[in-house]
Protein backbone atom coordinates (compact mmCIF):
# COMPACT_ATOMS: atom_id res chain seq x y z
CA UNK A 1 0.00 0.00 0.00
CA UNK A 2 1.28 3.47 -0.88
CA UNK A 3 1.06 4.91 2.64
CA UNK A 4 3.49 7.71 1.85
CA UNK A 5 0.91 9.43 -0.34
CA UNK A 6 -1.99 9.00 2.06
CA UNK A 7 -3.29 12.00 4.00
CA UNK A 8 -3.29 11.66 7.83
CA UNK A 9 -7.08 11.48 7.80
CA UNK A 10 -9.87 11.89 5.24
CA UNK A 11 -9.86 15.46 4.01
CA UNK A 12 -11.67 15.77 0.66
CA UNK A 13 -14.28 13.10 -0.01
CA UNK A 14 -15.85 12.20 -3.32
CA UNK A 15 -19.15 10.34 -3.35
CA UNK A 16 -19.61 7.77 -6.10
CA UNK A 17 -22.71 5.59 -6.09
CA UNK A 18 -20.73 3.05 -8.13
CA UNK A 19 -23.25 2.99 -10.95
CA UNK A 20 -23.83 6.15 -12.96
CA UNK A 21 -20.24 7.24 -13.63
CA UNK A 22 -18.76 3.78 -13.69
CA UNK A 23 -18.32 0.58 -15.63
CA UNK A 24 -21.69 -0.77 -14.48
CA UNK A 25 -23.72 1.65 -16.61
CA UNK A 26 -21.20 3.15 -18.99
CA UNK A 27 -19.42 0.11 -20.42
CA UNK A 28 -20.93 -2.73 -22.42
CA UNK A 29 -20.02 -6.25 -21.33
CA UNK A 30 -17.70 -8.02 -21.20
CA UNK A 31 -15.60 -5.88 -18.84
CA UNK A 32 -12.19 -6.31 -17.24
CA UNK A 33 -10.79 -5.41 -13.79
CA UNK A 34 -9.22 -2.24 -15.24
CA UNK A 35 -12.71 -1.11 -16.27
CA UNK A 36 -13.89 -1.46 -12.67
CA UNK A 37 -11.06 0.63 -11.24
CA UNK A 38 -11.06 3.26 -14.00
CA UNK A 39 -13.08 5.69 -11.84
CA UNK A 40 -10.66 5.38 -8.98
CA UNK A 41 -7.70 5.88 -11.28
CA UNK A 42 -9.21 9.20 -12.35
CA UNK A 43 -8.94 10.40 -8.74
CA UNK A 44 -5.21 9.78 -8.36
CA UNK A 45 -3.40 13.04 -7.51
CA UNK A 46 -6.63 14.94 -8.20
CA UNK A 47 -7.05 16.68 -4.85
CA UNK A 48 -9.62 14.07 -3.79
CA UNK A 49 -8.10 11.83 -1.10
CA UNK A 50 -11.17 9.80 -0.08
CA UNK A 51 -13.66 7.77 -2.08
CA UNK A 52 -17.06 6.91 -0.63
CA UNK A 53 -18.20 4.12 -2.92
CA UNK A 54 -21.80 2.93 -3.08
CA UNK A 55 -22.22 -0.86 -2.94
CA UNK A 56 -25.94 -1.33 -2.13
CA UNK A 57 -29.17 -0.31 -3.77
CA UNK A 58 -32.32 0.92 -2.11
CA UNK A 59 -34.02 -2.46 -2.49
CA UNK A 60 -31.43 -4.49 -0.61
CA UNK A 61 -29.37 -5.91 -3.50
CA UNK A 62 -25.63 -5.27 -3.76
CA UNK A 63 -22.98 -4.71 -6.42
CA UNK A 64 -20.22 -6.96 -5.08
CA UNK A 65 -19.72 -10.64 -4.21
CA UNK A 66 -21.51 -10.51 -0.87
CA UNK A 67 -22.06 -13.55 1.31
CA UNK A 68 -24.92 -11.94 3.26
CA UNK A 69 -26.95 -10.02 0.67
CA UNK A 70 -28.28 -10.91 -2.80
CA UNK A 71 -26.71 -9.58 -5.96
CA UNK A 72 -28.35 -7.08 -8.30
CA UNK A 73 -30.65 -8.93 -10.69
CA UNK A 74 -30.53 -12.33 -8.97
CA UNK A 75 -34.32 -12.67 -8.94
CA UNK A 76 -35.19 -11.27 -12.38
CA UNK A 77 -36.99 -13.49 -14.88
CA UNK A 78 -37.25 -10.94 -17.69
CA UNK A 79 -35.65 -7.48 -17.65
CA UNK A 80 -37.64 -4.29 -18.20
CA UNK A 81 -34.74 -1.80 -18.08
CA UNK A 82 -31.87 -2.00 -20.55
CA UNK A 83 -29.23 -0.13 -18.51
CA UNK A 84 -29.92 -2.02 -15.30
CA UNK A 85 -29.85 -5.26 -17.28
CA UNK A 86 -26.39 -4.23 -18.52
CA UNK A 87 -25.25 -3.48 -14.95
CA UNK A 88 -26.34 -6.91 -13.73
CA UNK A 89 -24.61 -8.61 -16.67
CA UNK A 90 -21.36 -6.76 -15.99
CA UNK A 91 -21.51 -7.66 -12.32
CA UNK A 92 -22.29 -11.32 -12.92
CA UNK A 93 -19.61 -11.67 -15.58
CA UNK A 94 -16.90 -10.24 -13.32
CA UNK A 95 -17.81 -12.54 -10.46
CA UNK A 96 -18.00 -15.55 -12.78
CA UNK A 97 -14.48 -14.63 -13.94
CA UNK A 98 -13.29 -14.81 -10.34
CA UNK A 99 -13.25 -11.09 -9.50
CA UNK A 100 -15.01 -9.31 -6.66
CA UNK A 101 -15.52 -5.70 -7.85
CA UNK A 102 -15.32 -4.40 -4.29
CA UNK A 103 -12.00 -6.14 -3.67
CA UNK A 104 -10.67 -4.63 -6.90
CA UNK A 105 -11.65 -1.11 -5.83
CA UNK A 106 -10.24 -1.44 -2.33
CA UNK A 107 -6.91 -2.84 -3.51
CA UNK A 108 -6.56 -0.10 -6.09
CA UNK A 109 -7.42 2.66 -3.62
CA UNK A 110 -4.79 1.46 -1.18
CA UNK A 111 -2.21 1.05 -3.92
CA UNK A 112 -2.80 4.66 -4.92
CA UNK A 113 -2.98 6.11 -1.42
CA UNK A 114 -6.71 6.92 -1.22
CA UNK A 115 -8.99 6.34 1.73
CA UNK A 116 -11.86 4.00 0.85
CA UNK A 117 -15.29 3.95 2.50
CA UNK A 118 -18.02 1.51 1.47
CA UNK A 119 -21.32 3.36 1.36
CA UNK A 120 -24.98 2.49 1.39
CA UNK A 121 -28.41 3.75 2.23
CA UNK A 122 -29.25 2.63 5.75
CA UNK A 123 -32.93 2.23 5.00
CA UNK A 124 -34.76 0.13 2.42
CA UNK A 125 -37.32 1.12 -0.16
CA UNK A 126 -40.08 -1.44 -0.58
CA UNK A 127 -41.75 -2.46 -3.79
CA UNK A 128 -44.01 -4.90 -5.59
CA UNK A 129 -42.73 -7.76 -7.65
CA UNK A 130 -45.33 -7.15 -10.37
CA UNK A 131 -44.06 -3.63 -11.12
CA UNK A 132 -40.42 -3.78 -9.97
CA UNK A 133 -39.50 -7.38 -10.71
CA UNK A 134 -37.89 -6.64 -14.08
CA UNK A 135 -35.61 -3.93 -12.69
CA UNK A 136 -33.34 -6.11 -10.59
CA UNK A 137 -32.90 -3.51 -7.85
CA UNK A 138 -34.97 -5.14 -5.12
CA UNK A 139 -34.60 -8.30 -3.09
CA UNK A 140 -37.12 -10.94 -2.18
CA UNK A 141 -36.90 -9.59 1.38
CA UNK A 142 -38.52 -6.28 0.44
CA UNK A 143 -41.05 -7.98 -1.85
CA UNK A 144 -42.03 -10.49 0.83
CA UNK A 145 -42.48 -7.95 3.63
CA UNK A 146 -44.86 -5.16 2.62
CA UNK A 147 -45.81 -4.93 6.30
CA UNK A 148 -42.45 -3.23 6.93
CA UNK A 149 -43.38 -0.32 4.66
CA UNK A 150 -44.38 2.82 6.50
CA UNK A 151 -47.33 3.44 4.23
CA UNK A 152 -49.61 6.47 4.09
CA UNK A 153 -49.40 8.99 6.93
CA UNK A 154 -51.75 11.74 8.03
CA UNK A 155 -48.87 14.05 8.90
CA UNK A 156 -48.74 16.70 6.13
CA UNK A 157 -44.94 16.45 6.03
CA UNK A 158 -45.27 12.90 4.75
CA UNK A 159 -46.61 14.12 1.40
CA UNK A 160 -42.99 14.60 0.24
CA UNK A 161 -41.80 11.21 1.59
CA UNK A 162 -41.93 7.79 -0.04
CA UNK A 163 -44.59 5.68 1.71
CA UNK A 164 -42.77 2.56 0.49
CA UNK A 165 -39.73 3.26 2.65
CA UNK A 166 -39.26 0.74 5.44
CA UNK A 167 -39.60 1.36 9.16
CA UNK A 168 -36.42 0.80 11.14
CA UNK A 169 -38.54 0.02 14.17
CA UNK A 170 -38.73 -3.57 12.91
CA UNK A 171 -35.93 -5.75 14.21
CA UNK A 172 -35.72 -7.73 10.96
CA UNK A 173 -35.07 -4.56 9.00
CA UNK A 174 -32.27 -3.52 11.34
CA UNK A 175 -30.74 -7.00 11.20
CA UNK A 176 -30.72 -7.07 7.40
CA UNK A 177 -28.79 -3.81 7.13
CA UNK A 178 -26.53 -4.64 10.07
CA UNK A 179 -25.35 -7.80 8.31
CA UNK A 180 -24.29 -5.87 5.20
CA UNK A 181 -22.38 -3.17 7.08
CA UNK A 182 -20.74 -5.74 9.33
CA UNK A 183 -19.52 -7.61 6.27
CA UNK A 184 -18.10 -4.42 4.78
CA UNK A 185 -16.14 -3.86 7.99
CA UNK A 186 -15.06 -7.42 8.79
CA UNK A 187 -14.55 -9.18 5.47
CA UNK A 188 -13.12 -6.31 3.46
CA UNK A 189 -10.10 -4.07 4.03
CA UNK A 190 -12.20 -0.91 3.92
CA UNK A 191 -11.21 2.15 5.92
CA UNK A 192 -14.77 2.31 7.18
CA UNK A 193 -18.38 2.67 6.19
CA UNK A 194 -20.47 5.64 5.08
CA UNK A 195 -23.97 5.34 6.52
CA UNK A 196 -26.42 7.34 4.42
CA UNK A 197 -28.99 8.58 6.93
CA UNK A 198 -30.28 11.32 4.65
CA UNK A 199 -32.23 9.23 2.14
CA UNK A 200 -35.44 7.20 2.53
CA UNK A 201 -36.17 9.14 5.70
CA UNK A 202 -37.64 9.47 8.23
CA UNK A 203 -37.00 5.80 8.97
CA UNK A 204 -40.28 5.62 10.86
CA UNK A 205 -43.50 7.61 10.95
CA UNK A 206 -42.94 11.22 11.89
CA UNK A 207 -44.60 10.81 15.29
CA UNK A 208 -42.39 7.79 16.09
CA UNK A 209 -39.03 9.60 16.09
CA UNK A 210 -38.67 9.40 19.87
CA UNK A 211 -39.27 5.65 19.70
CA UNK A 212 -36.73 5.22 16.92
CA UNK A 213 -33.93 7.21 18.59
CA UNK A 214 -32.75 4.64 21.19
CA UNK A 215 -33.08 1.80 18.68
CA UNK A 216 -30.95 3.66 16.14
CA UNK A 217 -28.33 4.46 18.76
CA UNK A 218 -28.26 0.83 19.89
CA UNK A 219 -27.92 -0.35 16.31
CA UNK A 220 -24.96 1.99 15.79
CA UNK A 221 -23.36 0.84 19.06
CA UNK A 222 -23.46 -2.71 17.75
CA UNK A 223 -21.76 -1.62 14.51
CA UNK A 224 -19.13 0.18 16.56
CA UNK A 225 -18.33 -3.09 18.31
CA UNK A 226 -17.98 -4.79 14.93
CA UNK A 227 -15.75 -1.99 13.67
CA UNK A 228 -13.50 -2.16 16.74
CA UNK A 229 -13.11 -5.92 16.40
CA UNK A 230 -12.35 -5.62 12.68
CA UNK A 231 -9.87 -2.84 13.40
CA UNK A 232 -8.02 -5.07 15.85
CA UNK A 233 -8.04 -8.03 13.44
CA UNK A 234 -6.91 -6.08 10.36
CA UNK A 235 -4.64 -3.51 11.98
CA UNK A 236 -6.54 -0.82 10.08
CA UNK A 237 -8.65 1.91 11.60
CA UNK A 238 -12.33 1.38 10.84
CA UNK A 239 -14.19 4.65 10.80
CA UNK A 240 -17.96 5.01 10.92
CA UNK A 241 -19.13 8.03 8.94
CA UNK A 242 -22.73 9.23 9.20
CA UNK A 243 -24.29 11.32 6.47
CA UNK A 244 -26.96 13.52 8.07
CA UNK A 245 -28.66 16.91 7.58
CA UNK A 246 -26.61 19.74 9.12
CA UNK A 247 -29.39 21.31 11.20
CA UNK A 248 -29.67 20.13 14.80
CA UNK A 249 -33.47 20.28 14.83
CA UNK A 250 -33.49 17.89 11.88
CA UNK A 251 -31.65 15.33 13.99
CA UNK A 252 -34.41 15.19 16.58
CA UNK A 253 -37.08 15.13 13.89
CA UNK A 254 -35.44 12.08 12.31
CA UNK A 255 -34.65 10.29 15.59
CA UNK A 256 -30.87 10.80 15.52
CA UNK A 257 -29.06 11.20 18.86
CA UNK A 258 -25.98 12.68 17.23
CA UNK A 259 -24.47 14.14 20.40
CA UNK A 260 -24.69 10.71 22.02
CA UNK A 261 -23.10 9.05 19.00
CA UNK A 262 -20.15 11.42 19.23
CA UNK A 263 -19.81 11.45 23.02
CA UNK A 264 -19.71 7.64 23.18
CA UNK A 265 -17.22 7.38 20.33
CA UNK A 266 -19.70 5.51 18.16
CA UNK A 267 -19.08 7.63 15.06
CA UNK A 268 -15.81 9.03 13.76
CA UNK A 269 -17.05 11.46 11.14
CA UNK A 270 -20.14 13.61 10.59
CA UNK A 271 -20.81 14.49 6.95
CA UNK A 272 -23.18 17.44 7.08
CA UNK A 273 -25.61 17.57 4.20
CA UNK A 274 -27.20 20.84 3.03
CA UNK A 275 -30.54 19.04 3.10
CA UNK A 276 -31.29 15.47 2.20
CA UNK A 277 -29.91 13.45 -0.70
CA UNK A 278 -28.77 15.13 -3.95
CA UNK A 279 -29.76 18.61 -2.89
CA UNK A 280 -29.16 22.01 -4.47
CA UNK A 281 -26.06 24.19 -4.28
CA UNK A 282 -25.54 25.65 -0.80
CA UNK A 283 -22.50 27.82 -0.08
CA UNK A 284 -23.96 29.04 3.25
CA UNK A 285 -24.13 25.67 5.05
CA UNK A 286 -24.35 26.20 8.82
CA UNK A 287 -22.10 23.71 10.63
CA UNK A 288 -22.62 25.13 14.12
CA UNK A 289 -24.37 22.08 15.59
CA UNK A 290 -22.00 19.45 14.18
CA UNK A 291 -18.84 21.37 15.08
CA UNK A 292 -20.14 21.89 18.63
CA UNK A 293 -21.01 18.20 18.95
CA UNK A 294 -17.56 17.11 17.75
CA UNK A 295 -15.57 19.57 19.86
CA UNK A 296 -13.09 17.73 22.06
CA UNK A 297 -14.03 14.34 20.59
CA UNK A 298 -12.18 12.06 18.20
CA UNK A 299 -14.65 12.90 15.47
CA UNK A 300 -14.22 15.05 12.38
CA UNK A 301 -16.80 17.17 10.55
CA UNK A 302 -16.99 17.34 6.77
CA UNK A 303 -18.91 20.12 5.01
CA UNK A 304 -21.13 18.41 2.44
CA UNK A 305 -21.80 20.03 -0.91
CA UNK A 306 -24.37 19.29 -3.61
CA UNK A 307 -23.60 20.45 -7.14
CA UNK A 308 -27.04 20.71 -8.77
CA UNK A 309 -27.63 24.40 -9.46
CA UNK A 310 -30.52 24.18 -11.91
CA UNK A 311 -30.09 27.57 -13.52
CA UNK A 312 -30.95 27.93 -17.16
CA UNK A 313 -27.41 28.91 -18.09
CA UNK A 314 -25.58 26.86 -15.44
CA UNK A 315 -26.88 23.42 -14.54
CA UNK A 316 -24.14 22.61 -12.03
CA UNK A 317 -22.03 24.50 -9.52
CA UNK A 318 -19.00 26.32 -10.86
CA UNK A 319 -15.52 25.80 -9.37
CA UNK A 320 -15.87 29.18 -7.66
CA UNK A 321 -18.99 27.90 -5.86
CA UNK A 322 -17.13 24.80 -4.65
CA UNK A 323 -14.32 27.00 -3.36
CA UNK A 324 -16.78 29.30 -1.59
CA UNK A 325 -18.52 26.38 0.13
CA UNK A 326 -15.23 24.79 1.17
CA UNK A 327 -13.85 28.07 2.52
CA UNK A 328 -17.03 28.63 4.56
CA UNK A 329 -16.75 25.09 5.92
CA UNK A 330 -13.15 25.50 7.05
CA UNK A 331 -13.95 28.92 8.55
CA UNK A 332 -16.52 27.23 10.80
CA UNK A 333 -14.20 24.47 11.97
CA UNK A 334 -14.77 21.67 9.47
CA UNK A 335 -11.87 19.26 9.03
CA UNK A 336 -12.63 18.75 5.36
CA UNK A 337 -15.03 18.93 2.46
CA UNK A 338 -17.28 16.37 0.78
CA UNK A 339 -18.79 16.37 -2.69
CA UNK A 340 -21.97 14.64 -1.63
CA UNK A 341 -24.00 14.08 -4.80
CA UNK A 342 -24.61 10.49 -5.88
CA UNK A 343 -22.11 11.11 -8.66
CA UNK A 344 -20.25 14.03 -10.19
CA UNK A 345 -21.11 14.97 -13.78
CA UNK A 346 -20.87 18.77 -14.24
CA UNK A 347 -19.20 18.39 -17.64
CA UNK A 348 -20.07 14.79 -18.34
CA UNK A 349 -17.93 11.73 -17.65
CA UNK A 350 -15.02 11.01 -17.68
CA UNK A 351 -14.13 14.16 -15.81
CA UNK A 352 -12.51 17.14 -17.46
CA UNK A 353 -9.72 19.55 -16.61
CA UNK A 354 -12.33 21.90 -15.13
CA UNK A 355 -13.11 19.39 -12.37
CA UNK A 356 -9.46 18.67 -11.67
CA UNK A 357 -8.67 22.37 -11.46
CA UNK A 358 -11.45 22.81 -8.91
CA UNK A 359 -10.67 19.74 -6.78
CA UNK A 360 -6.95 20.47 -6.50
CA UNK A 361 -7.56 23.36 -4.08
CA UNK A 362 -10.24 21.88 -1.84
CA UNK A 363 -7.92 20.50 0.85
CA UNK A 364 -6.06 23.79 1.31
CA UNK A 365 -7.88 26.55 3.21
CA UNK A 366 -4.78 28.76 3.09
CA UNK A 367 -4.88 28.64 -0.72
CA UNK A 368 -8.64 29.07 -0.83
CA UNK A 369 -8.27 32.22 1.27
CA UNK A 370 -7.47 34.35 -1.78
CA UNK A 371 -9.00 32.22 -4.51
CA UNK A 372 -11.98 33.46 -6.53
CA UNK A 373 -15.31 32.53 -4.97
CA UNK A 374 -18.98 32.63 -5.82
CA UNK A 375 -21.32 32.77 -2.84
CA UNK A 376 -25.06 32.56 -3.22
CA UNK A 377 -28.27 32.56 -1.23
CA UNK A 378 -29.90 29.18 -1.69
CA UNK A 379 -32.73 29.20 -4.21
CA UNK A 380 -35.26 26.58 -5.26
CA UNK A 381 -33.33 25.55 -8.35
CA UNK A 382 -31.85 22.08 -8.57
CA UNK A 383 -33.29 19.67 -6.01
CA UNK A 384 -34.32 21.69 -2.96
CA UNK A 385 -34.88 19.87 0.35
CA UNK A 386 -38.46 19.39 1.53
CA UNK A 387 -40.00 22.40 3.22
CA UNK A 388 -40.47 20.49 6.50
CA UNK A 389 -36.75 19.88 6.99
CA UNK A 390 -35.35 22.38 9.53
CA UNK A 391 -32.77 24.57 7.85
CA UNK A 392 -33.63 23.07 4.49
CA UNK A 393 -36.20 25.39 2.96
CA UNK A 394 -34.70 27.65 0.26
CA UNK A 395 -34.67 31.38 0.91
CA UNK A 396 -35.46 32.13 -2.72
CA UNK A 397 -37.50 32.96 -4.65
CA UNK A 398 -39.31 35.41 -2.38
CA UNK A 399 -41.94 37.93 -3.39
CA UNK A 400 -41.36 41.64 -2.80
CA UNK A 401 -44.26 43.64 -1.41
CA UNK A 402 -44.28 47.39 -1.72
CA UNK A 403 -42.76 49.07 1.31
CA UNK A 404 -41.90 45.79 3.11
CA UNK A 405 -38.17 45.03 3.53
CA UNK A 406 -37.11 41.44 2.86
CA UNK A 407 -33.96 40.23 4.60
CA UNK A 408 -31.54 37.52 3.50
CA UNK A 409 -28.33 36.14 4.94
CA UNK A 410 -25.16 35.25 3.09
CA UNK A 411 -22.02 33.81 4.71
CA UNK A 412 -18.60 34.99 3.48
CA UNK A 413 -15.26 33.45 4.46
CA UNK A 414 -12.97 36.05 2.85
CA UNK A 415 -10.88 38.47 4.94
CA UNK A 416 -11.43 41.22 2.42
CA UNK A 417 -9.94 44.00 4.54
CA UNK A 418 -6.65 42.07 4.76
CA UNK A 419 -6.49 41.29 1.04
CA UNK A 420 -7.56 44.81 0.09
CA UNK A 421 -4.58 46.21 2.04
CA UNK A 422 -2.35 43.82 0.10
CA UNK A 423 -3.77 45.08 -3.20
CA UNK A 424 -5.09 41.63 -4.05
CA UNK A 425 -8.84 42.26 -4.34
CA UNK A 426 -9.84 42.73 -7.96
CA UNK A 427 -13.62 43.00 -7.47
CA UNK A 428 -16.45 42.19 -5.09
CA UNK A 429 -19.76 42.11 -6.92
CA UNK A 430 -23.20 41.68 -5.34
CA UNK A 431 -26.01 40.76 -7.76
CA UNK A 432 -29.74 40.57 -7.08
CA UNK A 433 -31.96 39.10 -9.80
CA UNK A 434 -35.56 40.34 -9.46
CA UNK A 435 -38.14 38.63 -11.64
CA UNK A 436 -40.85 40.43 -13.70
CA UNK A 437 -39.63 43.90 -12.75
CA UNK A 438 -38.92 46.78 -15.17
CA UNK A 439 -36.18 48.78 -13.49
CA UNK A 440 -37.11 52.20 -14.89
CA UNK A 441 -40.72 51.92 -13.68
CA UNK A 442 -40.03 50.75 -10.13
CA UNK A 443 -37.83 51.85 -7.24
CA UNK A 444 -35.76 49.27 -5.35
CA UNK A 445 -33.37 49.86 -2.47
CA UNK A 446 -30.75 47.32 -1.46
CA UNK A 447 -28.75 47.48 1.76
CA UNK A 448 -25.81 45.37 2.91
CA UNK A 449 -25.29 45.00 6.66
CA UNK A 450 -27.60 47.93 7.34
CA UNK A 451 -25.95 50.32 4.86
CA UNK A 452 -27.85 51.43 1.77
CA UNK A 453 -25.84 50.68 -1.37
CA UNK A 454 -25.44 53.92 -3.35
CA UNK A 455 -26.72 54.33 -6.88
CA UNK A 456 -23.24 55.13 -8.22
CA UNK A 457 -22.21 51.50 -7.52
CA UNK A 458 -25.21 50.10 -9.38
CA UNK A 459 -25.11 48.52 -12.84
CA UNK A 460 -28.33 47.10 -14.26
CA UNK A 461 -28.48 44.01 -16.46
CA UNK A 462 -31.64 43.87 -18.56
CA UNK A 463 -33.17 40.36 -18.63
CA UNK A 464 -36.60 41.67 -19.59
CA UNK A 465 -36.24 39.62 -22.73
CA UNK A 466 -32.83 38.21 -23.62
CA UNK A 467 -32.29 35.54 -26.22
CA UNK A 468 -29.40 33.16 -25.67
CA UNK A 469 -28.39 29.89 -27.25
CA UNK A 470 -30.92 27.90 -25.23
CA UNK A 471 -33.82 30.33 -25.73
CA UNK A 472 -35.05 33.31 -23.76
CA UNK A 473 -33.43 33.88 -20.36
CA UNK A 474 -35.82 33.21 -17.55
CA UNK A 475 -37.22 34.50 -15.44
CA UNK A 476 -37.68 37.84 -17.13
CA UNK A 477 -36.60 40.84 -15.08
CA UNK A 478 -33.46 42.73 -14.11
CA UNK A 479 -30.23 42.01 -12.28
CA UNK A 480 -29.23 44.75 -9.86
CA UNK A 481 -25.43 44.51 -9.72
CA UNK A 482 -23.17 46.43 -7.34
CA UNK A 483 -19.37 46.44 -7.70
CA UNK A 484 -18.63 47.14 -4.06
CA UNK A 485 -15.95 49.58 -3.01
CA UNK A 486 -13.89 48.66 0.08
CA UNK A 487 -16.19 50.75 2.30
CA UNK A 488 -19.05 48.40 1.41
CA UNK A 489 -17.26 45.06 1.41
CA UNK A 490 -19.04 42.23 3.26
CA UNK A 491 -17.69 41.03 6.60
CA UNK A 492 -16.26 37.65 7.51
CA UNK A 493 -19.13 35.40 8.56
CA UNK A 494 -22.80 36.27 8.30
CA UNK A 495 -23.92 39.25 6.24
CA UNK A 496 -27.44 40.64 5.92
CA UNK A 497 -28.91 41.81 2.62
CA UNK A 498 -32.11 43.86 2.83
CA UNK A 499 -34.18 44.46 -0.30
CA UNK A 500 -37.10 46.87 -0.35
CA UNK A 501 -39.54 47.54 -3.18
CA UNK A 502 -40.02 51.23 -2.38
CA UNK A 503 -42.35 52.11 -5.24
CA UNK A 504 -44.23 49.71 -7.50
CA UNK A 505 -45.53 50.25 -11.01
CA UNK A 506 -49.34 50.09 -10.58
CA UNK A 507 -49.95 49.03 -14.18
CA UNK A 508 -48.82 45.41 -13.85
CA UNK A 509 -50.23 42.70 -11.61
CA UNK A 510 -47.38 40.19 -11.77
CA UNK A 511 -45.53 39.54 -8.52
CA UNK A 512 -41.96 40.79 -8.34
CA UNK A 513 -39.77 38.15 -6.71
CA UNK A 514 -36.13 38.04 -5.68
CA UNK A 515 -34.96 35.03 -7.67
CA UNK A 516 -31.19 34.90 -7.11
CA UNK A 517 -28.66 36.63 -4.87
CA UNK A 518 -24.98 36.14 -5.66
CA UNK A 519 -21.77 37.59 -4.31
CA UNK A 520 -18.63 37.04 -6.33
CA UNK A 521 -15.13 37.76 -5.04
CA UNK A 522 -12.27 37.95 -7.54
CA UNK A 523 -8.58 38.27 -6.76
CA UNK A 524 -5.44 39.43 -8.51
CA UNK A 525 -2.35 37.24 -8.39
CA UNK A 526 -0.48 40.27 -7.02
CA UNK A 527 -1.12 43.98 -6.61
CA UNK A 528 -1.35 45.71 -9.99
CA UNK A 529 -1.10 42.31 -11.69
CA UNK A 530 -4.15 42.25 -13.95
CA UNK A 531 -5.67 39.04 -15.33
CA UNK A 532 -4.73 39.98 -18.86
CA UNK A 533 -1.79 42.06 -20.12
CA UNK A 534 -4.13 44.35 -22.05
CA UNK A 535 -7.49 45.84 -21.21
CA UNK A 536 -8.91 46.87 -17.86
CA UNK A 537 -9.24 43.25 -16.62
Amino acid sequence: MDTAKRTPQPRVLMTDDGRHASYLYQFEPPVEPADVTFNLDQLVDSGIDTLSYGVCLEGGVVTYDSKVAPRWGYNVECWTHSVWYRAARNLQQLIDDGHDPLELMIARSHAKGLWFFASSFVNFQGGERASDGGLGRKSDFVYDHPEFQIGPEEDPRASSCDPKRFSFLHDQVRQQRHAVFAELLERYATDGIDLDLADHVPMCRFEQAAELAPLMTGWLRSLREVADAAQAAQGRRKRILVRIPAHRQAWAMLGYEVETWVAEGIVDCILCMPGLVNGTVETNLDLTAAVAAAEGADCIVLAGFAQMLGRQYAQYATPEMLWAAAANGYAQGAAGFAIADACTLPNGWPWTDVEYGAWRLLAHPEILACTDKHYRVRSAGGRPPPAWLPGGAPDLPRELREGVPERFEIRIADELERWQRAGRVEAVVLEVHIAAIEASLNEVRIALNGRLLPADLLSLNDLGYRLIRGGAVGPYGFVYGYELTPDYHPEVGRNTIEITLVRRDPNISLPFAVHDIDCQVRYRRHRNFARTPTGHR
